[in-house]
């Protein structure tokens, strides 16, 4: 698994807050690259909901 944020590279980024876990090599399944939102302040990361997808259901 690898963690990549583009904002840590580029402070332009508009992508802040995003996370991309890579999974790159895996025995038995796929890889892929998951979105997940990081919270910097309290060093953790949580479930992406993109800005489109917030108030879907009001």
């Amino acid at each position: 698994m690898f963690i990549y944020r583009d904002d840590y590279y580029n402070k332009e980024s508009p992508d802040k807050g995003l996370a991309e876990i890579i999974i790159g090599k895996q025995r038995n399944g796929p890889t892929d690259t998951v979105k997940l939102t990081f919270l910097g302040h309290y060093t953790k990361f949580e479930n992406y909901a993109p800005d489109s997808f917030v108030g879907a259901f009001d």
